[in-house]
């Protein structure tokens, strides 16, 4: 539910993968937010197309 409010989306997998790598210290601040804003991107591609 923390990771739903943090992302604003329902974790997939691989957020969920992404969000332990970051708090284990293997991926960075950088890399968890590249992976949400690359997320974000392709919410948004897929709300142009339906409309």
């Amino acid at each position: 539910m923390l990771i739903n409010l943090w992302t604003g989306r329902k974790p997939s997998k691989r957020t969920f993968e992404m969000l332990c790598y970051y708090f284990s210290g293997l991926a960075g601040e950088k890399e968890l937010m590249e992976h949400l804003a690359k997320l974000k991107r392709k919410e948004d591609e897929r709300a142009t197309k339906i409309q």
